[in-house]
């Protein structure tokens, strides 16, 4: 998995001490790494929201950082493919699905996966989220160069409640912008309670498959068989700022 490398050169003036003159040693170059997104994820997430809940706001903010971390780090079979910050918010007893991956193999997947926030709760310690899954406009890249669904035409529900900080007036106003990935720690001390990745309420599912962007029966079905071209990889929405430009 490769990362981008920013390269930082520092200069240090030593005087000598004592004697009047001065000198200056080499630069010395320091390597930091920035976050992006794993070069074997070539797809991007689209969100869309029931009426009333605001994408932008601190804690959808979060909802959306863990959802995406958590299946950048399926996919890539690997816990550093999250944003930063993530592995500080999920204890690591909720580390299953990603710390012992079952298949290790590095696998290159493109097309766009759908999200949706549709309930959002209130809690006495933060709140609880019900998000709709669909991926099965995501497609993994086989071997022979042609693409297969990672999921199905029907879309998924599944909950995450999150805890909130003490203080949450850290949280960045602005949370949305061009970029695939945020490249700073959006979680700001909050942390996951519990992520069910199959919905208790039933009715859900049902209630999930309606806000899609696509019918059921235009979705791509062909599991486990190739298609000759992909799934579109849209724009990121709401994506994520230049936080250098804040």
């Amino acid at each position: 998995m490769k990362r981008r490398l920013i390269v930082v050169a520092v200069t240090t003036s030593v005087l000598a001490a004592g004697c009047g003159s001065s000198g200056s040693e080499p630069p010395a170059v320091e390597t930091v790494s920035r976050y992006s997104v794993p070069d074997n994820v070539g797809f991007n997430y689209r969100w869309s929201a029931d009426p009333g809940i605001d994408l932008h706001s601190g804690q959808a903010t979060v909802v959306r950082a863990y959802v995406e971390s958590y299946y950048l780090s399926i996919n890539s079979n690997s816990l550093s493919a999250a944003y930063p910050g993530f592995a500080e918010a999920v204890p690591q007893r909720k580390r299953a699905d990603f710390d012992h991956p079952v298949d290790p193999i590095e696998r290159r997947y493109v097309g766009t996966q759908f999200q949706h926030l549709m309930w959002m709760t209130k809690t006495e310690r933060g709140w609880f989220a019900t998000i709709c899954t669909g991926d099965y406009s995501v497609m993994e890249v086989g071997q022979d160069e042609k693409f297969y669904n990672i999921g199905s035409k029907y879309v998924n529900a599944e909950t995450v409640e999150l805890i909130a900080p003490n203080d949450t007036s850290a949280t960045s106003a602005r949370s949305y912008g061009p970029e695939r990935a945020p490249t700073i720690n959006v979680f700001d001390g909050w942390t996951l309670a519990e992520h069910v990745k199959g919905a208790r309420d039933q009715n859900a599912y049902a209630e999930c498959d309606s806000r899609m962007p696509d019918g059921r029966d235009v979705r791509p079905q062909k599991a486990n068989l190739p298609h000759d071209t992909p799934y579109p990889t849209l724009a990121p929405y709401p994506g994520w700022p230049r936080y250098d430009e804040s």
